[in-house]
């Protein structure tokens, strides 16, 4: 597990965006993590697999993952790689299967159009659904090199929209929207971070 954290970071120093995005994954993984009642065990795999996510992105050229405009569909399918380089990396693990499953899902869709399995509904393991969330909050609220990022209230408004398209669990969605909105009033989502990890 060291190694694959010191793997995190040497991803990290290559690209700044990833850095924060996985630490602000786990963040927002752990405080829905938290809301759903999960036990301590599936709250430190979920923690860790969050971090190692997107791992994978280590085996990405930097002219696809640094991209300052759209992708290509030849750059996007490479994009997409990620999350089975990921697993690969893990797999060696003796636990690999929570974290693989987690880095290998995790762009999953609620109604099966995701990747790369094509996985829907309650298929796709929990782990992943609550980082799939976690992932597209922090995708939508944070700078990227491509766009900046949306306030707040705009991202509250997608998600509700979302509930029914079918990109992410409904009831996870719920869920975490009552998580943001109590961490707006509380601003404390921290400290609840640092004690859960």
């Amino acid at each position: 597990m060291g190694i694959l954290f010191a793997l995190a970071k040497a991803l990290e120093a290559r690209d700044d965006d990833t850095a924060s995005h996985s630490m602000n994954v786990t963040k927002y993984a752990m405080l829905l993590g938290r809301q759903l009642g999960l036990d301590d065990e599936e709250m430190r795999i979920l923690g860790q697999g969050a971090m190692l996510h997107d791992l994978g992105k280590i085996g990405i050229p930097d002219e696809i993952l640094k991209k300052p405009g759209d992708l290509d569909e030849i750059e996007f399918a490479r994009i997409k790689e990620h999350t089975l380089l990921t697993s690969e990396i893990l797999a060696p693990l003796e636990t690999s299967n929570y974290y693989s499953s987690i880095a290998r899902s995790h762009h999953e869709r609620w109604d099966g159009n995701g990747y790369p399995d094509g996985l829907d509904g309650e298929n796709i393991p929990l782990l992943a659904r609550i980082v799939a969330v976690a992932d597209a909050w922090d995708a939508m609220t944070s700078n990227r090199v491509y766009r900046a990022g949306m306030s707040e209230p705009v991202a509250l408004e997608i998600l509700e929209k979302e509930k029914s398209w079918g990109q992410w669990d409904p009831y996870l969605i719920e869920q975490f929207i009552k998580v943001i909105r109590k961490e707006t009033e509380s601003s404390n989502s921290y400290s609840v971070f640092e004690k859960a990890i």
